[in-house]
């Protein structure tokens, strides 16, 4: 295993930790029998839903690869991906589903972020870590499946009602109460539209004055070693001739007006125009 895979185990299993923490301390108190049921399920369902999450991102990947190369591997990637997907979707849900629904929802949590991960690279979004599929994939399914299972046992001994349940059991009722998958939706829909209307501006700022991006040779080499001084993975290989020529311009413009984010204002059109050639 290499280095930077290690790094990502490590912050995998951190994360993890911290999560099935997280869920069932979301009770606040375990003073009378409903708080202790309600902090038990949290528990048991956040691992049941990672795992799911991690087993289906895992063989659904190996599969996926195997039709198309003909060789069997096991993405340990996509699995911790998958994983961490299953954290972030079970956690809306985790104290008023049964462990069967956290099973299923950790299933399609690892379809999510298999689907997002591939959208990201068919758009040609730059997400080193895949942040995008698994907190916002996850986040926006974890919501969206409470509306769909949330159980009215479960639902009156974590909050003390159960009138308006998860969707599928509305169907078992006989009743079409869309009331609580109605909300979830919402819910969605308000943290996309807050979001955006907080970040937009932030980031067009950024972009405007030149801070959002660094420097296209600074890019190539890579901030591992353009800003800190050493790759963060051995597998990197970056050309001495692409960091030469970095180390040179620094020399060259140490002098000379740039941006906050680093980027070499006079040179920065004159290097987009040798890339260009170069390519």
């Amino acid at each position: 295993m290499q280095r930077g895979t290690n790094h990502l185990f490590h912050g995998f299993i951190f994360h993890f930790l911290c999560a099935d923490g997280f869920n069932p301390g979301g009770t606040l108190f375990i003073s009378s029998a409903n708080f202790g049921d309600a902090a038990s399920l949290a528990a048991v369902n956040t691992s049941i839903g990672a795992s799911a999450g991690a087993l289906s991102a895992l063989f659904t990947h190996t599969i996926i690869d195997e039709r198309k190369t003909g060789v069997v591997t096991y993405d340990l990637t996509s699995t911790m991906n998958g994983c961490l997907t299953g954290l972030v979707a079970i956690t809306a849900p985790c104290a008023t589903v049964e462990p069967w629904a956290a099973f299923c929802i950790g299933i399609i949590a690892g379809w999510v972020y298999l689907a997002g991960s591939f959208l990201l690279v068919r758009l040609k979004i730059d997400d080193a870590v895949d942040a995008i599929p698994v907190h916002l994939g996850g986040g926006m399914w974890g919501v969206l499946s409470t509306g769909l299972f949330t159980a009215p046992g479960r639902l009156e001994t974590a909050f003390g009602m159960s009138e308006h349940v998860g969707w599928f059991y509305e169907w078992g009722r006989g009743s079409g109460n869309f009331t609580l998958m109605g909300i979830q939706i919402i819910a969605v829909l308000w943290i996309i539209g807050w979001v955006v209307a907080v970040m937009g501006p932030y980031i067009y700022l950024l972009n405007y004055f030149d801070m959002l991006r660094i420097d296209p040779l600074e890019e190539e080499v890579g901030m591992d070693i353009s800003r800190h001084k050493g790759p963060a993975y051995e597998i990197e290989d970056v050309s001495g001739e692409k960091q030469e020529q970095l180390s040179e311009r620094r020399s060259q413009f140490a002098g000379m007006d740039r941006s906050i984010s680093g980027r070499f204002k006079s040179n920065v059109k004159s290097s987009k125009k040798d890339d260009k050639e170069e390519a």
